[in-house]
């Protein structure tokens, strides 16, 4: 009875495994099958070539959203902290950034604490916070941060702690800083 058992568990594992679809995954690492940037090649300097809508504007998923109001602050650390976000509305886009300067480009990936981007597409549920540091894919060009504005250009995958995914493209922000 055991062995009835043990085999029909095997037939099903490997029925499961052949009627496995991954859909339409693109494995070239040259290629941008999806549209999104590629984790294995991520953009170069001479790539973050859009302009964007003031204060702050980026896609979501392919839908353009433009901030009606900004705030930075400076934390003790000297993290520049910057938020974007619609009255009344989410989504909201969030940044830590610590030791950027003008002029240089930074990744926005797997476990970078030092600067990273936050999007919040449903207040105080976990699914609706999405999170850099928890994707494979992220840069940010810093174009301008002196005493009275920052300035710069984003992409990024954002997953929520339960693995939800959304795509951030052609981010632009410039923001005064009121110190």
């Amino acid at each position: 009875m055991q062995k009835i058992a043990h085999a029909l568990l095997v037939c099903f594992v490997v029925l499961g495994l052949a009627s496995c679809s991954n859909g339409d995954y693109q494995a070239d690492p040259a290629s941008n099958g999806n549209g999104a940037v590629n984790p294995i090649t991520p953009l170069a300097s001479s790539e973050f070539t859009w302009s964007g809508t003031e204060p702050m504007s980026c896609d979501i998923n392919g839908t353009r959203w433009v901030a009606d109001s900004v705030s930075f602050y400076l934390d003790d650390s000297g993290a520049n902290l910057l938020y974007g976000f619609q009255f009344g509305k989410t989504p909201r886009i969030g940044f830590y950034l610590k030791d950027v300067w003008s002029g240089n480009d930074y990744s926005m990936e797997w476990k970078n604490y030092n600067r990273y981007a936050v999007f919040t597409d449903s207040l105080g549920y976990i699914d609706g916070t999405f999170y850099s540091y928890l994707s494979n894919s992220g840069g940010l060009k810093i174009v301008q941060n002196d005493s009275a504005v920052i300035k710069g250009l984003f992409y990024f995958k954002g997953i929520s702690p339960n693995g939800k995914i959304v795509n951030i493209s052609n981010g632009y922000f410039k923001i005064d800083k009121l110190l």
